[in-house]
């Protein structure tokens, strides 16, 4: 890549979150550069840029764009189930303290 022809796309703090947008943005053909992959022992401290061609800025930014909503999207979804799940939960606990202990005990016949 030449350096001279590169654009910000993003920055991140997490070289695993870098990796997974490099990852994302290659699978959709989109050739990209960690920008600061040499922290070493600073990862998590220093920030790290993901850049592209000038010709896939626009369209890096796009996917990056739907990754996010597509986060958010999951996110509301799982947490919708779970409150789904804790009321289905909360229903039937109180239909089980709701029935009444039943005294008819059948004795068999010999």
């Amino acid at each position: 890549m030449d350096d001279q022809d590169l654009i910000l796309v993003c920055t991140v703090q997490s070289p695993t979150e870098a990796e997974i947008i490099r990852g994302a943005l290659q699978s959709a053909g989109i050739a990209c550069q960690i920008g600061g992959e040499g922290q070493a022992g600073l990862a998590g401290v220093l920030a790290i840029d993901i850049l592209t061609h000038a010709s896939d800025t626009k369209k890096a930014r796009q996917l990056l764009k739907q990754i996010r909503r597509d986060k958010i999207e999951r996110k509301r979804e799982r947490v919708a189930a779970k409150k789904a799940k804790a009321a289905a939960k909360d229903s039937t606990s109180e239909a089980i303290q709701e029935l009444k202990p039943s005294t008819d005990i059948k004795k068999k016949p010999k």
